[in-house]
């Protein structure tokens, strides 16, 4: 599995990421925490060069991808610079992060 957190509307299956007492598609007040498959396809993205962190701190930049996971969550993550809008990406978790690659 990726380790993408998201919760799920049990009432019309409307997945997002961030908890939320209310399903935003429907208003229901009964979503279940599940795990994304994580695989998606790139909805943006783009390349860091100047770098909050010394560890972010590379050369050419670091990339950064908005997803739509295959669930329809919309979620961020790490990405390497030559993705493309559009391509197919895996995403998955690792120490509390996301991270994107080409699928």
């Amino acid at each position: 599995m990726s380790g993408v957190a998201l919760f799920r509307c049990r009432s019309c299956g409307h997945h997002w990421q961030f908890r939320r007492a209310l399903c935003p598609a429907c208003a229901e007040a009964d979503p279940e925490p599940v795990e994304a498959e994580g695989h998606g396809t790139v909805w943006s993205v783009t390349v860091v060069h100047r770098a909050p962190t010394p560890e972010l701190d590379v050369p050419s930049g670091y990339g950064i991808a908005l997803v739509t996971l295959d669930e329809g969550a919309r979620v961020m993550a790490r990405a390497p610079t030559e993705l493309a809008t559009g391509m197919r990406v895996l995403v998955h978790a690792r120490d509390g992060l996301l991270f994107a690659s080409r699928a």
